[in-house]
């Protein structure tokens, strides 16, 4: 009997999300333009896989290890599979528009999971708080366009990053909502570097800017690689054959929740649905987020920096002392700033058992500094 009036209960909060949001999936053309690295050697097999990861571990990574054969300006066409959503009452945050970017491991479900959405959905607690979300699947994962893992890069998403944001503010794939009255970028680890990048590609671009499993100091790329153990995707499962040598996936679940996880903040049964629905990362994206400006100087608007206290990725494990500086220095010139490392959490900080407080930590800042 218990059981069933938590089930009730459960659904009954469910209807409500769905009650207070109105949501309209949008198909966005994109023609990014921008520098690209050109990728020297794909992978055979998974023994080369396992030796490249060897060698952008070593000690003399920077000096003698470069997968690259040149750059070259290059233009395509993509498709950006998206979802807007917008709170159905009237609120004064509802013309505030978060425009939201995943990262690595993931499609835009990051945001709104299946499971347990009053714990881990960002974009129903946004819509709670009357702010109106756009969040998108980049290429190369869920219904975006499909692109090589060896030419899907930083560059790339951070132009097509910069057009969806222009069309957004122009009042593009916003449904009844129209021109908003402000955009704000937030993102999550690479979805941070390809949001702070094009913040400083373009100061004007967005009005706030909320930068998540993220920090300017004590970045463990090699360590990420190393402990996720990635293997070619379409060997470890057949459903992601589409795909070219070019994309990998964590070994196993237990590298996954090494990387995105952190005991005793976390349930072991969402970390199993995180697992199940992870989705390959290109190469050619971990290795080019360190390739892109991120020195948003010139960036005017509200800026937070926050991530999980026990980030493996962005704090090689803890952030308390990384988190600050330089991002404070790097934002000086920003309206208000702040940086958190939010207690307990690891990388994926959405996946927090206390993901709601970082949540609210989020929209409180937003709200207090005019946003």
């Amino acid at each position: 009997m218990l059981r069933l009036l938590l089930l009730l209960t459960l659904f009954a909060f469910s209807a409500a999300n769905r009650d207070q949001k109105i949501c309209t999936d949008y198909l966005i053309p994109v023609t990014p333009t921008s520098a690209n690295f050109i990728w020297g050697k794909p992978f055979n097999n998974n023994y080369d896989v396992v030796d490249f990861l060897s060698n952008a571990a070593s000690r003399t990574a920077g000096t003698d290890f470069n997968p690259y054969s040149g750059v070259k300006n290059q233009m395509a066409s993509y498709n950006i599979s998206a979802t807007f959503c917008t709170p159905r009452a009237e609120s004064v945050n509802k013309k505030i528009v978060l425009l939201l970017s995943h990262g690595l491991n993931f499609d835009r479900s990051y945001w709104h999971p299946d499971i347990s959405p009053e714990k881990y959905s960002f974009v129903d607690w946004a819509i709670a708080k009357g702010y109106s979300v756009s969040f998108y699947d980049r290429i190369g994962v869920g219904k975006s366009s499909l692109v090589s893992g060896y030419v899907n890069q930083a560059s790339i998403q951070v132009s097509i990053l910069d057009q969806v944001a222009r069309a957004v503010k122009a009042g593009k794939y916003t449904g009844l909502l129209g021109k908003p009255k402000s955009l704000v970028l937030v993102g999550h680890s690479f979805g941070s570097i390809i949001s702070c990048a094009a913040v400083t590609a373009s100061p004007d671009l967005a009005d706030g800017l909320i930068l998540t499993g993220f920090s300017f100091n004590g970045t463990n790329g090699a360590g990420f690689l190393e402990a996720f153990q990635p293997r070619i995707a379409s060997d470890v499962d057949p459903k992601w054959r589409p795909l070219d040598n070019g994309y990998l996936t964590a070994v196993d679940i237990f590298s996954n929740i090494n990387v995105f996880f952190k005991a005793p903040d976390y349930d072991i049964n969402f970390a199993k649905f995180a697992h199940r629905n992870r989705q390959p990362f290109a190469i050619n994206e971990a290795i080019s987020g360190t390739l892109v400006d991120l020195r948003a100087f010139e960036f005017r608007g509200p800026a937070m920096v926050i991530a999980g206290q026990y980030d493996l990725i962005f704090c090689t494990g803890q952030c308390d002392a990384v988190i600050q500086h330089p991002a404070q220095e790097i934002f000086s010139k920003a309206k208000a700033f702040k940086a958190i490392s939010y207690p307990g959490a690891g990388h994926g900080l959405n996946f927090a058992s206390n993901a709601t407080g970082a949540f609210a930590a989020i929209t409180d800042f937003l709200h207090e500094s005019g946003l």
